[in-house]
């Protein structure tokens, strides 16, 4: 099995590089290319049972993207130079709830990160394939960058589920357009799970996602929803010792979710979103879920406010193999942030989020966060 896995992830890195390879040769002679360098520094306090203050350079993200013809090819290096963190009390290993917030909370310690790395088509009838490295179609606030979001992070579900980078992976995407008079997508991915996208839950092997979106938009009005179901096999499989018997079992999560957005640009926005996962293991099941609402106003072109209400435990249930059920306690979440814009090549924010559940998790985050852009 281990075998079929690697000569799967081969073939994967094996294909994308060739592909790269001869894209990038065939677009010599590129009709539009753009080139932008971004920046993120973030300092931030968690005050409660236990205290933590943070600084961090947490992106200098380089990107670079160009097409000719029916090709589309963009390339993102992501950068984290500096993460501090120093805590004030120490954290009890045991303390689980603490170590999942801030699994949610702090990026990855690699230096230098590939973000979306990906070939696509343009402008072939009722089709379009991708392939490299690219965001699961798992709704909006999963793919946001920092620089466009209304918030510092994404919400706490995405944070939980899939990590602070998001479902990010390498794999293969199709997408498919019905000629409809409105835009609506079909879309269907597979990744081979070379990226550990999704939390503390271990990395994946083969992961597949069916998806269904659907936009309407004018100058002014625009919104849509998606819907999709996704399920991957955990990496590493369990062994039990039933009655003297071995018997093999592979952790296996299953993914259900959607999301609704509305735009009245440049105003006012709203998107809401609801993921549940059924995380099977050899003797547990746990069924967990969260709803995020977020909503922004911008009254002036330099300046808006943003709030996000979210509720992870709608349900959240475990069940035992030998019989009963626990119902795990929900976490409640308030986010009020306030960006301020200058020029459209920085962003300075301020935001508060606020605990109201389990003790042991942060009872108030201040964040403070500069932003920049270059193109």
């Amino acid at each position: 099995m281990k075998k079929y896995q690697k000569s799967v992830r081969f073939f994967f890195k094996l294909l994308i590089s060739g592909i790269f390879i001869l894209s990038f040769s065939k677009l010599s002679h590129i009709y539009a290319i753009e080139i932008s360098l971004r920046g993120n520094s973030l300092f931030s306090a968690f005050t409660g049972k236990n205290n933590m203050f943070m600084f961090s350079i947490r992106n200098l993200e380089l990107s670079a993207s160009g097409g000719r013809g029916f090709l589309f090819a963009k390339g993102e290096l992501d950068i984290q130079p500096i993460n501090l963190s120093f805590f004030t009390d120490a954290i009890e290993k045991k303390n689980s709830e603490m170590q999942d917030f801030l699994t949610s909370q702090v990026a990855g310690r690699e230096f230098f990160r590939a973000k979306e790395v990906y070939v696509s088509t343009r402008g072939l009838p009722f089709f379009r394939i991708t392939l490299g490295r690219f965001y699961g179609a798992v709704g909006n606030a999963n793919s946001q960058k920092f620089w466009i979001r209304n918030f510092v992070e994404r919400p706490f579900t995405v944070r939980y589920f899939f990590g602070q980078n998001g479902f990010l992976d390498d794999g293969l995407e199709i997408s498919l357009f019905p000629p409809l008079p409105w835009t609506f997508e079909i879309v269907g991915q597979i990744f081979d799970g070379s990226v550990k996208s999704w939390a503390s839950k271990g990395s994946f092997d083969l992961t597949y996602l069916l998806a269904i979106r659907n936009y309407f938009g004018e100058e002014d009005i625009s919104g849509g929803f998606s819907l999709f179901w996704a399920v991957g096999k955990n990496f590493a499989s369990q062994r039990l010792v039933a009655k003297g018997t071995q018997i093999a079992s592979d952790n296996l999560s299953e993914f259900f979710g959607g999301d609704a957005s509305f735009n009245f640009q440049p105003y006012f926005s709203m998107n809401v979103g609801y993921i549940l996962r059924r995380f099977q293991s050899p003797t547990i099941l746990d069924v967990e879920a969260g709803l995020y609402s977020e909503f922004n106003v911008n009254p002036v072109r330099f300046f808006s406010v943003g709030l996000r209400p979210e509720i992870f435990g709608i349900p959240r249930i475990r069940e035992f193999e030998e019989g009963g059920s626990q119902n795990l306690p929900q976490i409640f979440e308030l986010s009020i942030s306030a960006t301020f814009s200058a020029y459209e090549i920085a962003k300075i924010r301020l935001q508060w989020t606020g605990n109201f559940s389990e003790a042991s998790l942060p009872q108030n985050i201040f964040y403070l966060q500069t932003m920049f852009e270059l193109r």
